[in-house]
């Protein structure tokens, strides 16, 4: 099953590359947290099996996955976008959180996840960082929603994340 967010592009939006995507809500959280709602269909939590990473295109390349089944400590990005591992410079799938993002920004991700996890809600993020490598400043957005394999327990992070450089 393909839920739809409702969100509307057309070929001069961000997703063809051009300026800022065609739709009611602009920003890659306001999308992804659309999505999440529209996936979850009035049920306490969206089901593992009802995402599709490619279904909606102004979120491509921007969401992730993170497997959270055996606690916080092993949690694992199982899919990733790109979006997360150009910020950082390092592929995120397969690796736990603390391989690929600065020990600061991984505590702070975790510490978000952690918060969705036993609210069983989204959160959404924005912070500024100066980049060591390669110079110049982050800015990034991210939204942290809760996916579950029963309907029941949170078992995954659905992420999404954009970010520039200054």
């Amino acid at each position: 099953m393909t839920a739809h967010s409702g969100i509307h592009g057309d070929s001069t939006g961000a997703a063809a590359g051009g300026g800022a995507p065609v739709g009611r809500e602009r920003r890659v959280v306001g999308q992804a947290l659309s999505y999440w709602h529209a996936v979850r269909d009035h049920r306490p939590l969206p089901l593992l099996d009802d995402l599709d990473m490619e279904a909606e295109p102004l979120l491509r390349g921007k969401l992730f996955l993170m497997d959270v089944t055996a606690g916080l400590g092993t949690a694992t990005f199982t899919y990733c976008g790109g979006a997360l591992s150009q910020a950082f410079k390092a592929s995120a799938t397969g690796k736990r959180p603390h391989d690929v993002l600065p020990s600061d920004v991984a505590e702070h991700m975790l510490d978000l996840v952690r918060a969705v996890v036993d609210f069983r809600r989204p959160l959404a993020d924005a912070a500024t960082l100066p980049r060591v490598r390669g110079g110049g400043v982050l800015k990034h957005r991210m939204a942290i929603m809760p996916v579950s394999t029963d309907g029941k327990t949170v078992t995954h992070i659905l992420g999404a994340f954009s970010y520039k450089v200054d």
